[in-house]
């Protein structure tokens, strides 16, 4: 694993800690110049998670650790050294359409590696982002001078369709040359949040990732945080107890799903409901929706109270269904027939989905599109 900017240049430098100090310098510039997105969300808590094995967990739970691995939480971060991950991008060559840089891919010893004509150097990738479901991202890492890890996330990405294009959120980057015009600049705070919401668990001292003991994917003890006290009271004989989502109030359990997916306080500014890139955040939408800001008030026929968050229609645990109707039943449990609060939608364009109408597809760029969780009465659902 590379622990410093040596590590992910392919040519040495004449001057090695020359090499450091100008790079880092060259970043500092960088970040006070162009990184106008809003601050990184708190450090993730679960960042040094207890070690509890999954193993630990299927000697219990083998209905929900058989199928996890298929999720894409469960490969939401790759090594290159996995098989088929680095051949996404070796070989190839990819130029930016909003920068004009030209990146090409080389694979060589398993070692990855991109190159552009404006900046001297290879760099090695050793990390991709994504379980490929919407994109994949690489992630150039170092050691800086303070001995913290810092990143880039690389303004290019592998899209399911095979191709390469630009990452979402890289359209704005400037006419940059130099290391700048690989991607954003992550400093050591935000390096460490892509990772603790892309692993289990983040190993680090002082903001130095230690990457060979990281662990990477969503396992349990990232979502279930006391899982080292649950496994702990299983080992003696006690009674175990351990958190569960369906036990917090609705806003805190979207929170926590925020707090990797974004929540509403870390939009940076007004949230509106003309603005189309809040489909990619799908737990500020659906707090804004008035299904779950109106919930307290409505009882289900059996008298019982209705519950909307994120698990109400996702099951964390097993690989998303595409059968519209697995969501719809969530829909019709407050809007079926017969409700004493409301009736079954009557539009002929429904044909029994309310997803097209009222939870529909929202193209962030060519190659993607996330369905808009801010569930409302549209202009075409009228």
């Amino acid at each position: 694993m590379n622990s410093g900017l040596t590590g992910i240049l392919r040519r040495a430098a004449p001057q090695p800690l020359l090499a450091v100090v100008v790079l880092a310098s060259l970043l500092a510039i960088w970040t006070t110049a162009h990184d106008s997105r809003p601050p990184a969300a708190p450090a993730v808590l679960s960042a040094n998670a207890p070690r509890v094995s999954e193993e630990r967990c299927a000697e219990c739970h083998s209905d929900i650790t058989d199928t996890f691995p298929e999720t894409p939480h469960a490969r939401t971060l790759h090594h290159v050294s996995e098989a088929g991950i680095a051949e996404r991008f070796a070989g190839r060559s990819f130029t930016h359409p909003q920068t004009g840089a030209r990146f090409d891919y080389t694979l060589e010893d398993d070692r990855l590696t991109v190159s552009t004509p404006a900046y001297a150097r290879e760099l090695a990738i050793e990390w991709i982002f994504g379980s490929g479901t919407h994109a994949q991202t690489p992630l150039i890492t170092w050691t800086d001078e303070e001995g913290r890890t810092q990143s880039i996330e690389h303004c290019v990405s592998w899209y399911p369709t095979g191709e390469l294009a630009a990452t979402l959120g890289t359209e704005a980057l400037p006419d940059a040359t130099g290391v700048q015009a690989l991607g954003h600049h992550r400093g050591p705070a935000q390096t460490m949040n892509c990772f603790g919401c892309h692993s289990r668990y983040v190993p680090n001292t002082d903001g130095r990732i230690l990457f060979d003991h990281l662990q990477a994917g969503i396992g349990c003890a990232r979502c279930h945080w006391d899982v080292e006290q649950h496994v702990a009271e299983m080992d003696a004989g006690e009674e175990a107890s351990i958190e569960r989502f369906a036990a917090l109030a609705p806003r805190e359990a979207v929170d926590r799903c925020g707090e990797c997916h974004r929540r509403a306080q870390d939009m940076g500014g007004p949230i509106e409901p003309d603005d189309e890139s809040i489909a990619r955040f799908a737990p500020v939408g659906l707090v804004q929706s008035p299904c779950f800001q109106q919930q307290d008030e409505v009882r289900l026929p059996s008298g019982e109270p209705v519950r909307l968050d994120c698990t109400t229609c996702h099951d964390p645990h097993r690989p998303s269904s595409n059968d519209w109707q697995t969501y719809v039943r969530s829909c019709l449990q407050c809007h079926g027939a017969g409700h004493d609060n409301t009736s079954v939608c009557s539009s002929p364009r429904t044909e029994q989905n309310c997803l097209p109408c009222h939870m529909p597809k929202v193209p962030a760029n060519e190659h993607l599109e996330f369905t808009d969780h801010w569930i409302r009465v549209r202009s075409t659902a009228e």
